[in-house]
């Protein structure tokens, strides 16, 4: 006998609307045998022409109950609307600590991808408050900064947390609107090591340097807020309306994908980059593409030391046509050399070791022939290696931090060639 149900209705914004309708209802439920995370689509929005499944893997349209019992009874999509650390910490500074349920209820800000979340069907899903302008920007970062601090926030400044509740990640960020355009605001921490580049810099100049590899990157700009560099990151899920506001494109990180046939996931949680790109095949319309930029990014994270590559560190995005695609590259970093490094996620012979054996074993898998990953591996050095101090010197770095983090990039490529 089923208790204890504990539900939220899902909401979704469909392509060119700014306002959501109600799409299903999600149920966690414990019972004699143990617990299980239910879906069902509602009737109304089945019979709707425009209707968009929330995975068309796992959950297609369909009238009947979709139910699971891996990653803590949830299903991946639905977790990729919800806050991550960052997120969650805002919302108990405002509530307390809350169950996963309470956590996506509570996320009142302007939510990654197309999703929101209610108590009940005739509730709507709370509105993201108006996002405030770059102006804010310094008593936004100074709000933050007391949060992370562990301080209580004045409850007049309360209202300045709202836009970062949906936030992922554990770094300060929120998000602000400029010029007709929603960007990721992300903040320096009390934790950034002063002896390494300011995070931020560090962040934006990776970008850059992954653009000119052949990398699709956001537009990125940094901006100097009492002294202190914060980085605007263009919003690639959100665009603007003619008459006002945003149409909000459906998210998928590559821990939904990998999901997508959890028989094999629940044995190796990380997942790999190998069978991120099987699983793409099935995702993407046109995915030939896509997997070859997956290689290019595999190749610059073991270049740059970009060892945070986990699995909801790489998403997709369903634009315009329906049809999700290969995001643009994010929350890319630059750690430190270790004698032996390793990706988040394996993708070769040697699963996820940093080395320039590894990048040749097996790019077949990814579309390209021995020969040419190779041309890509010594392309994407020669300009790691040309431009990285310049680019980390030139947005205000001092050049002592960035010599010192250019050289303390992994070793993949013998300095000979």
């Amino acid at each position: 006998m089923t208790s204890d149900p504990s539900s939220l209705f899902v909401w979704i914004h469909l392509p060119g609307r700014t306002e959501p309708v109600v799409c299903g209802r999600f149920t966690h439920r414990r019972t004699g045998g143990g617990e299980a995370g239910e879906f069902v689509y509602g009737r109304s929005y089945l019979a709707r022409a425009e209707a968009v499944p929330l995975d068309p893997v796992v959950l297609p349209l369909q009238e009947r109950v979709f139910s699971t019992t891996h990653l803590g009874c949830w299903f991946s999509a639905l977790l990729d609307s919800g806050p991550d650390d960052w997120g969650r910490r805002l919302i108990e500074q405002m509530h307390g600590p809350q169950d996963t349920i309470g956590y996506l209820l509570r996320a009142r800000g302007q939510n990654v991808g197309a999703l929101a979340f209610s108590p009940a069907p005739d509730t709507p899903a709370s509105a993201a408050p108006a996002p405030l302008g770059v102006e804010a920007l310094e008593r936004l970062l100074e709000v933050h900064r007391t949060v992370e601090h562990g301080e209580a926030v004045a409850s007049e400044y309360r209202d300045l947390l709202l836009q970062g509740t949906s936030a992922g990640g554990a770094r300060p960020k929120t998000t602000v609107e400029h010029e007709r355009r929603l960007w990721l605001a992300k903040f320096p921490s009390s934790r950034d090591r002063p002896e390494e580049p300011p995070v931020p810099l560090m962040e934006a100049a990776l970008l850059t340097l992954a653009d000119r590899c052949d990398i699709r990157v956001p537009t990125h700009r940094v901006l100097d807020v009492s002294g202190a560099p914060v980085l605007l990151v263009e919003r690639f899920d959100r665009e603007p309306l003619p008459g006002g506001g945003y149409s909000r494109w459906r998210y998928a990180s590559a821990r939904t994908l990998l999901w997508s046939r959890p028989e094999v996931q629940q044995y190796s949680y990380m997942g790999s980059y190998t069978n991120l790109a099987r699983q793409m095949r099935v995702w993407e319309r046109t995915p030939v593409q896509s997997i070859r930029e997956l290689y290019r990014r595999i190749v610059f994270n073991c270049l740059v030391g970009n060892t945070d590559d986990h699995d909801r560190n790489t998403g997709f995005v369903a634009g315009p046509d329906g049809f999700f695609r290969l995001a643009p590259a994010f929350d890319l970093t630059a750690r430190p050399r270790t004698p032996r490094m390793y990706l988040a996620l394996a993708f070769g012979s040697q699963g996820a070791e940093v080395s320039l054996a590894n990048l040749l074993s097996e790019p077949e898998n990814f579309g390209y022939e021995r020969d040419e990953a190779q041309e890509v591996i010594l392309a994407q050095w020669r300009t790691i290696r040309s431009s990285f101090v310049d680019e980390l010197v030139g947005l205000g770095c001092p050049p002592r931090l960035a010599a010192r983090a250019f050289d303390s990039l992994p070793d993949v490529v013998p300095h000979g060639r």
